[in-house]
């Protein structure tokens, strides 16, 4: 009876220990995506986390281990395997907006503790640019035209713009973030007595998810 009995407790203990080595095993995170400045809720948000792990001593890969959808509030959670976190990196994409990524501190999670993740994603704006000149024009005339470099804006020129001659004229158009004024300027020579020159400094209002457009002629 009494050997029966220690190993029934013996029996237990060894399951109770098993069970809570399986506690804590996943780790949750949560967030809610923005459109900034706006702070408006973005749904529809793709939200992936990616993590670098340490397995066997060794540095593993990069690779996806949690992915979410945002709401209709912008709200999201998911949650994904405990491991041995070296890093921990996320990217969000979002309809009409600018990708965004960011990183999240490993030895921040704990087990049971939900972390927060703030998103903030920059809405789209396409800006037409157009410069040409007009007549009376001279074959000296020359201008050069820059737009400022306050935040990102794909396909902008990183180098100023010039044009010379009669007939000078270049159109492209860019992704810049909306709801922001892009900035330019232009030094403009001239042959001609009367015609304006000399520098101009100005700006341009771009829409959150909309387009705006930039005519310059001289």
């Amino acid at each position: 009876m009494g050997p029966r009995f220690i190993f029934a407790l013996a029996a237990t203990f060894t399951l109770a220990a098993c069970n809570r080595s399986t506690e804590g095993m996943n780790l949750s995170v949560e967030g809610e995506v923005r459109t900034t400045p706006s702070d408006a809720p973005v749904s529809g948000a793709d939200w992936t986390l990616f993590e670098r792990a340490v397995q066997d001593g060794a540095l593993q890969a990069e690779e996806e281990v949690a992915a979410a959808e945002s709401d209709a509030q912008g709200r999201f959670s998911t949650t994904f395997p405990r491991r041995s976190s070296y890093s921990l990196r996320w990217t969000a994409e979002a309809l009409g907006h600018f990708p965004a990524t960011g990183e999240i501190n490993p030895d921040l999670l704990l087990p049971n503790v939900t972390a927060e993740v703030d998103v903030a994603m920059f809405p789209v704006c396409t800006l037409h640019v157009s410069l040409s000149s007009l007549a009376p024009e001279d074959s000296t005339d020359r201008m050069a035209f820059n737009l400022g470099e306050d935040f990102p804006c794909e396909c902008c020129p990183t180098d100023p713009v010039v044009l010379e001659g009669m007939g000078a004229d270049s159109s492209w158009s860019c992704l810049m973030h909306g709801d922001r004024w892009m900035t330019w300027g232009a030094d403009l020579e001239v042959a001609l007595i009367g015609q304006p020159e000399g520098i101009f400094i100005d700006s341009t209002y771009c829409p959150a998810f909309g387009s705006a457009t930039l005519d310059l002629t001289w």
